[in-house]
């Protein structure tokens, strides 16, 4: 019988990491080997290993890992919270949706300080050092800004404060002042479609940054794996 239940177990269909980013990447654009990794660190999904100890994703966990970004991408909700609702589905129970993305927090919204430390958690003092490194503006401020400071509370968990990121901040700047000077030409032709082939442009080559910017320090992160 246990080598029956073996045999079953084997020919499920399961999926190497490279494999889910192919599944999920039409889903959610800025995923990359590193977060699927940060999410198995936050005990949010536990993909199988191999002998050889390579990760493989069944596809029910391929399915909790599309909740788990939903839920963040969408509602802008903390991990815990994402967590905590796993576990009442994991424990049989049928608990409500998290629903914390209250109004003001969706995208084109806007909102002031005091909800944004509200709904996010952020220290006065990691906001106001987010503030000094121009991560924060002034209120009322933009959904961006709430994602940067959900960022920024899970990054303390590791000791990781917004004054370590001066580096980060001024890699992304560089990166900025390379897309505006693609992009200005297309826009000071003023013809009618100026602006949004400057947009596609813009978002191409951002995405191009990103991906060489996972690559980057995936090599590292797997280095550090051996």
């Amino acid at each position: 019988m246990e080598n029956a239940v073996r045999k079953l177990q084997d020919h499920r269909k399961l999926y190497t990491i490279g494999q889910v980013l192919t599944v999920l990447k039409h889903e959610f654009g800025d995923l990359s080997p590193s977060k699927l990794r940060f999410l198995e660190d936050q005990g949010l999904v536990t993909p199988e290993r191999t002998e050889a100890g390579y990760r493989k994703y069944s596809e029910p966990q391929i399915e909790r890992l599309r909740i788990v970004l939903t839920l963040q991408r969408d509602q802008y909700l903390p991990l815990k919270v994402i967590r905590d609702y796993l576990d009442e589905l994991d424990a049989g129970r049928q608990p409500l949706l998290p629903n914390s993305a209250t109004p003001q927090l969706r995208k084109g919204q806007r909102f002031s300080t005091a909800q944004l430390k509200a709904e996010t958690l952020i220290s006065d003092q990691a906001f106001r050092e987010g503030a000094e490194l121009g991560l924060f503006g002034a209120q009322p401020h933009s959904a961006h800004e709430v994602e940067i400071a959900f960022a920024l509370v899970a990054l303390e968990q590791f000791g990781i404060q917004p004054r370590h990121l001066r580096g980060l901040k001024s890699a992304a700047e560089r990166e900025i002042g390379i897309i505006t000077g693609v992009t200005e030409p297309v826009v000071r032709k003023k013809a009618p479609d100026s602006n949004a082939k400057a947009a596609h442009i813009a978002r191409e080559i951002a995405e191009r940054f990103g991906a060489i910017r996972a690559h980057l320090v995936s090599q590292a992160v797997e280095e550090i794996e051996g």
